[in-house]
């Protein structure tokens, strides 16, 4: 079985998470596989590793915090490898084992004691006003349309299913999965909803209305945001890794993505067990944004 390894040297320093890793794949009778970045680096003299494309591995350890995870969701979505989280940051909302728990995780891996998670992913595109396409991005978590560096009120007309649903001033919106719900949602007054399900949630942000709440769709539709007249460049962020400037007149779509995330899980799902420890826990210090 073939393994993947994709590390943040500045959670793992010296990459010794990932050499341990590696070392516990290649001792269990597996073989380790790195990225061509990892040549070069302490991880290149890891026994048994394989420098090889991720495609070719059969699951992905991702070690890193929340940040880490989400890059490698947007490198490596696509390939439909199951990822799996080792939590170096305090939070790992996204993560599935602690450093400690690498030994018995990795023989589980290898054993196939573990099931697969399907997640929804998002299919972000950005058009301008001729509809000619400016950016298009898949997000685990949100597509976040915002007023940008400036503290000045964007309206946004927001769609559902191609009906107007409402136009909506204040600092942006926030379209995101059940998955994201978590994340800037949850921050902006939004739902929490169990990640598993099929369905977009928009919450504006900081909305100068009278009123503020969010609306879910099914998965199976389409949700809208269309700049309205804005003197300044309106910002869209995916996952907060990746940023379009967009200008009045132009859209953003997001809908179901044509593939699902495959996380990979060894134990009980207990979303709702799990959740308050870990947003009790925000106040810790999870900065992971390489």
């Amino acid at each position: 079985m073939r393994i993947g390894i994709i590390s943040n040297p500045l959670k793992d320093p010296g990459f010794g998470v990932a050499l341990a890793a590696s070392r516990e794949i290649a001792q269990a009778g597996g073989t380790p596989v790195a990225g061509a970045e990892y040549e070069g680096t302490p991880l290149d003299g890891a026994p048994g590793l394989d420098f090889a494309h991720y495609a070719s591995c059969d699951a992905i350890l991702c070690l890193g915090g929340d940040g880490t995870f989400l890059s490698a969701v947007q490198s490596h979505s696509l390939t439909g490898v199951p990822l799996v989280g080792v939590n170096l940051g305090s939070l790992g909302f996204l993560a599935e084992i602690q450093p400690s728990e690498l030994p018995r995780a990795v023989r589980s891996i290898l054993d196939g004691c573990f099931r697969i998670e399907e997640r929804m992913m998002l299919d972000v595109t950005a058009r301008d006003a001729e509809g000619g396409v400016k950016s298009r991005h898949v997000a685990l978590n949100d597509a976040v349309v915002s007023r940008g560096g400036i503290s000045r009120i964007l309206t946004l007309d927001l769609f559902i299913d191609g009906r107007h649903v409402e136009t909506v001033p204040g600092d942006g919106l926030i379209l995101s999965s059940p998955t994201g719900s978590t994340g800037y949602s949850l921050s902006s007054g939004g739902p929490i909803l169990r990640p598993d399900l099929s369905l977009i949630l928009v919450t504006p942000i900081c909305p100068h209305t009278l009123h503020n709440r969010s609306y879910v769709t099914s998965g199976d539709g389409e949700a809208e945001a269309v700049v309205c007249d804005y003197p300044y460049d309106a910002v869209l962020t995916v996952d907060g890794r990746t940023e379009t400037l967009l200008s009045p007149g132009d859209r953003v779509s997001v809908r179901r993505a044509e593939r699902p995330l495959r996380l990979l899980r060894l134990g009980p799902s207990d979303f709702f067990g799990s959740m308050p420890r870990k947003l009790y826990a925000r106040g810790g210090r999870d900065n992971d944004q390489a």
